[in-house]
């Protein structure tokens, strides 16, 4: 029982992550976008809209991202990266 972290241990380490996951951030290249617009279909938040006449997805409202990564997993083209 002596090698298992305590409480304080586990709240500092999770403090450790949210504070580096607060400070990534979505990069977009739109020239890798084919318009597959998974993007759009998963973020929670609405940051994402398709543009159906060019076939590329739009990034918009960066500040309400909330960088969860759900785009980033879900881009085939792998023009969504977070960082």
């Amino acid at each position: 029982m002596g090698s298992e972290p305590g409480l304080m241990d586990t709240l500092a380490e999770h403090w450790e992550i949210a504070k580096k996951l607060r400070s990534l951030q979505i990069h977009f290249d739109p020239e890798k976008c084919k318009g597959v617009w998974q993007c759009y279909e998963v973020c929670p938040i609405g940051c994402w809209t398709p543009d159906y006449e060019r076939r590329v997805a739009i990034f918009h409202d960066p500040e309400k991202c909330v960088a969860c990564g759900a785009c980033v997993l879900q881009c085939p083209e792998d023009a969504i990266e977070l960082k």
